[in-house]
Protein backbone atom coordinates (compact mmCIF):
# COMPACT_ATOMS: atom_id res chain seq x y z
CA UNK A 1 0.00 0.00 0.00
CA UNK A 2 1.32 3.25 -1.26
CA UNK A 3 2.35 5.57 1.95
CA UNK A 4 0.59 8.60 2.00
CA UNK A 5 3.67 12.12 1.53
CA UNK A 6 3.50 14.90 3.81
CA UNK A 7 4.11 18.26 1.80
CA UNK A 8 5.59 21.58 3.86
CA UNK A 9 6.06 24.51 2.80
CA UNK A 10 9.46 25.91 1.59
CA UNK A 11 8.88 29.37 2.18
CA UNK A 12 10.56 30.09 5.81
CA UNK A 13 8.37 30.84 8.31
CA UNK A 14 10.05 33.78 10.06
CA UNK A 15 10.55 35.70 6.25
CA UNK A 16 6.71 35.27 5.79
CA UNK A 17 5.60 36.96 9.16
CA UNK A 18 8.00 39.46 8.33
CA UNK A 19 6.44 40.38 5.04
CA UNK A 20 3.14 40.03 6.92
CA UNK A 21 3.90 42.50 9.61
CA UNK A 22 5.32 45.25 6.93
CA UNK A 23 2.70 44.59 4.77
CA UNK A 24 0.13 46.01 7.49
CA UNK A 25 1.82 48.76 8.46
CA UNK A 26 2.37 49.85 4.85
CA UNK A 27 -1.79 49.68 3.72
CA UNK A 28 -2.07 51.86 6.86
CA UNK A 29 0.22 54.13 5.93
CA UNK A 30 -1.19 54.33 2.36
CA UNK A 31 -4.60 54.28 3.29
CA UNK A 32 -4.19 57.67 5.48
CA UNK A 33 -1.72 59.69 2.53
CA UNK A 34 -4.25 58.51 -0.12
CA UNK A 35 -7.14 59.96 2.07
CA UNK A 36 -5.33 62.89 2.58
CA UNK A 37 -4.28 63.53 -1.01
CA UNK A 38 -7.68 62.84 -1.95
CA UNK A 39 -9.45 65.37 0.13
CA UNK A 40 -6.96 68.24 -0.77
CA UNK A 41 -7.34 67.70 -4.20
CA UNK A 42 -11.33 67.88 -3.72
CA UNK A 43 -10.94 70.81 -2.07
CA UNK A 44 -8.87 72.95 0.78
CA UNK A 45 -11.15 74.45 2.39
CA UNK A 46 -14.89 74.21 6.86
CA UNK A 47 -18.86 74.45 6.87
CA UNK A 48 -19.24 77.23 8.29
CA UNK A 49 -23.39 77.27 8.91
CA UNK A 50 -25.12 80.91 8.65
CA UNK A 51 -28.90 81.27 9.25
CA UNK A 52 -30.57 83.21 6.89
CA UNK A 53 -28.16 82.78 3.81
CA UNK A 54 -28.95 82.76 0.32
CA UNK A 55 -27.38 79.70 -2.50
CA UNK A 56 -24.71 81.30 -4.51
CA UNK A 57 -22.23 79.87 -6.77
CA UNK A 58 -19.81 82.69 -6.40
CA UNK A 59 -16.27 82.45 -4.80
CA UNK A 60 -15.95 83.24 -1.10
CA UNK A 61 -13.08 85.78 -0.52
CA UNK A 62 -12.03 85.66 3.19
CA UNK A 63 -11.10 88.32 5.30
CA UNK A 64 -11.11 87.92 9.34
CA UNK A 65 -12.30 91.56 11.19
CA UNK A 66 -10.17 91.35 14.38
CA UNK A 67 -8.80 94.05 16.79
CA UNK A 68 -10.96 96.49 14.31
CA UNK A 69 -8.71 95.94 11.64
CA UNK A 70 -9.53 93.93 8.43
CA UNK A 71 -7.18 91.05 7.41
CA UNK A 72 -7.01 89.30 3.94
CA UNK A 73 -6.47 85.36 4.43
CA UNK A 74 -5.99 85.10 0.86
CA UNK A 75 -6.97 81.31 0.23
CA UNK A 76 -6.42 80.91 -2.98
CA UNK A 77 -2.69 81.73 -2.74
CA UNK A 78 -2.80 78.92 0.28
CA UNK A 79 -4.00 76.19 -1.66
CA UNK A 80 -2.12 77.21 -4.48
CA UNK A 81 0.99 75.94 -2.06
CA UNK A 82 -0.50 73.15 -0.90
CA UNK A 83 -1.66 71.82 -4.50
CA UNK A 84 2.10 72.59 -5.49
CA UNK A 85 4.06 70.86 -2.74
CA UNK A 86 1.84 67.80 -2.81
CA UNK A 87 2.79 67.56 -7.01
CA UNK A 88 6.14 67.44 -5.82
CA UNK A 89 6.00 64.52 -3.03
CA UNK A 90 8.29 62.13 -3.25
CA UNK A 91 6.87 58.97 -5.26
CA UNK A 92 6.54 56.12 -4.08
CA UNK A 93 6.43 52.66 -6.35
CA UNK A 94 4.69 49.69 -4.95
CA UNK A 95 6.77 46.64 -5.64
CA UNK A 96 5.07 43.69 -7.27
CA UNK A 97 4.71 40.47 -5.30
CA UNK A 98 6.60 37.20 -6.88
CA UNK A 99 6.65 33.99 -4.89
CA UNK A 100 9.79 33.08 -6.25
CA UNK A 101 11.78 35.80 -4.78
CA UNK A 102 9.80 36.54 -1.22
CA UNK A 103 13.09 37.99 0.47
CA UNK A 104 13.54 40.82 -2.28
CA UNK A 105 10.34 41.43 -2.13
CA UNK A 106 10.58 41.50 1.89
CA UNK A 107 13.41 44.38 1.11
CA UNK A 108 11.27 46.20 -1.38
CA UNK A 109 7.95 46.64 0.29
CA UNK A 110 10.17 47.47 3.41
CA UNK A 111 11.64 50.58 1.33
CA UNK A 112 8.48 51.13 -0.02
CA UNK A 113 7.01 51.28 3.70
CA UNK A 114 9.73 53.73 4.58
CA UNK A 115 9.06 56.18 1.45
CA UNK A 116 5.36 56.21 2.19
CA UNK A 117 6.42 57.25 6.27
CA UNK A 118 8.70 59.98 4.61
CA UNK A 119 5.62 61.43 2.76
CA UNK A 120 3.62 61.05 5.77
CA UNK A 121 6.09 63.32 7.69
CA UNK A 122 6.80 65.70 5.00
CA UNK A 123 2.94 66.59 4.93
CA UNK A 124 2.56 66.93 8.78
CA UNK A 125 5.74 69.53 8.46
CA UNK A 126 4.58 71.53 5.55
CA UNK A 127 3.80 75.19 6.26
CA UNK A 128 1.90 77.56 3.45
CA UNK A 129 2.67 81.08 4.08
CA UNK A 130 0.67 84.43 3.35
CA UNK A 131 1.73 88.06 4.15
CA UNK A 132 -0.38 88.07 7.57
CA UNK A 133 -0.90 84.17 8.01
CA UNK A 134 1.07 80.67 8.59
CA UNK A 135 -0.96 78.04 7.76
CA UNK A 136 -0.48 74.45 8.86
CA UNK A 137 -1.96 71.04 8.89
CA UNK A 138 -4.40 70.52 11.78
CA UNK A 139 -5.54 67.09 11.18
CA UNK A 140 -4.47 64.66 8.50
CA UNK A 141 -7.51 62.02 8.37
CA UNK A 142 -9.93 65.82 7.60
CA UNK A 143 -7.32 67.77 5.78
CA UNK A 144 -7.94 70.42 7.88
CA UNK A 145 -5.53 73.49 7.90
CA UNK A 146 -5.39 76.57 10.61
CA UNK A 147 -4.46 79.55 10.20
CA UNK A 148 -2.30 81.51 12.66
CA UNK A 149 -2.12 85.12 12.58
CA UNK A 150 1.40 86.51 12.59
CA UNK A 151 0.72 89.91 14.64
CA UNK A 152 -2.04 91.32 16.23
CA UNK A 153 -1.19 94.25 13.90
CA UNK A 154 -1.78 92.09 10.60
CA UNK A 155 -4.27 93.74 8.17
CA UNK A 156 -5.43 97.25 7.95
CA UNK A 157 -7.27 99.60 10.58
CA UNK A 158 -10.59 101.04 10.65
CA UNK A 159 -9.43 104.64 9.31
CA UNK A 160 -7.06 103.44 6.77
CA UNK A 161 -10.13 101.60 5.10
CA UNK A 162 -11.47 104.88 3.51
CA UNK A 163 -8.20 105.73 2.00
CA UNK A 164 -7.82 105.73 -1.57
CA UNK A 165 -4.70 103.51 -1.69
CA UNK A 166 -6.59 100.98 0.95
CA UNK A 167 -4.88 97.47 0.81
CA UNK A 168 -9.20 96.55 1.42
CA UNK A 169 -10.44 98.45 -1.67
CA UNK A 170 -7.47 97.80 -3.73
CA UNK A 171 -8.22 93.99 -2.96
CA UNK A 172 -11.41 94.61 -4.07
CA UNK A 173 -10.99 96.29 -7.40
CA UNK A 174 -9.21 93.17 -8.36
CA UNK A 175 -12.24 91.05 -7.65
CA UNK A 176 -15.31 90.35 -10.00
CA UNK A 177 -18.60 90.90 -8.60
CA UNK A 178 -20.42 88.48 -11.23
CA UNK A 179 -17.87 86.30 -9.49
CA UNK A 180 -16.94 86.58 -6.05
CA UNK A 181 -18.34 87.89 -3.24
CA UNK A 182 -17.09 89.04 0.21
CA UNK A 183 -16.69 86.60 3.42
CA UNK A 184 -16.02 88.02 6.71
CA UNK A 185 -14.85 86.08 9.80
CA UNK A 186 -15.96 88.75 12.68
CA UNK A 187 -14.74 89.05 16.43
CA UNK A 188 -16.63 90.02 18.79
CA UNK A 189 -14.51 93.52 19.48
CA UNK A 190 -14.59 94.45 15.80
CA UNK A 191 -18.24 95.11 14.76
CA UNK A 192 -17.94 98.63 13.99
CA UNK A 193 -15.13 97.82 11.67
CA UNK A 194 -17.41 94.63 10.06
CA UNK A 195 -19.68 96.97 9.37
CA UNK A 196 -17.61 99.80 7.74
CA UNK A 197 -15.54 97.07 5.16
CA UNK A 198 -19.02 95.86 4.70
CA UNK A 199 -20.45 99.02 3.63
CA UNK A 200 -17.62 99.48 1.08
CA UNK A 201 -17.95 96.49 -0.55
CA UNK A 202 -21.64 97.15 -1.06
CA UNK A 203 -21.08 99.99 -2.90
CA UNK A 204 -18.55 98.55 -4.91
CA UNK A 205 -21.47 96.04 -5.84
CA UNK A 206 -20.27 92.79 -4.07
CA UNK A 207 -22.71 90.41 -2.46
CA UNK A 208 -20.89 89.98 1.52
CA UNK A 209 -21.39 87.03 4.05
CA UNK A 210 -20.56 86.73 7.52
CA UNK A 211 -20.20 84.85 10.31
CA UNK A 212 -19.48 85.35 14.37
CA UNK A 213 -16.50 84.18 15.56
CA UNK A 214 -15.25 83.92 19.54
CA UNK A 215 -12.70 85.19 20.39
CA UNK A 216 -10.50 82.34 20.89
CA UNK A 217 -12.03 80.22 17.85
CA UNK A 218 -9.06 79.33 15.48
CA UNK A 219 -9.61 79.74 11.95
CA UNK A 220 -9.55 76.26 10.12
CA UNK A 221 -10.69 75.16 6.68
CA UNK A 222 -10.96 71.60 5.50
CA UNK A 223 -11.78 69.58 3.25
CA UNK A 224 -15.13 69.43 4.09
CA UNK A 225 -15.71 73.57 2.23
CA UNK A 226 -15.78 76.78 3.58
CA UNK A 227 -18.73 78.74 2.58
CA UNK A 228 -19.79 81.58 4.50
CA UNK A 229 -23.59 81.83 2.79
CA UNK A 230 -24.71 85.21 0.71
CA UNK A 231 -26.93 87.39 3.16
Amino acid sequence: MRRKRNFTSQLPQQNLDSFLDILTNTVGVLMFISLFITLVAVQSSTIVRTPLVKETDKQPIFFEISGNRVIYLDTKSVNNQIQEFIKNLPICTEPNYTPEMLDSYINEIRNYQICLQNKLQELKEFRAETQYYKIELLDLESAAWQYNLKSINSGESSIDLNRSNSEYINILSQLETQKDYIAFLVRPDSFSTFRQAREIAWKAGFNVGWEPQTPESPIIFSSQGRSVGVQ
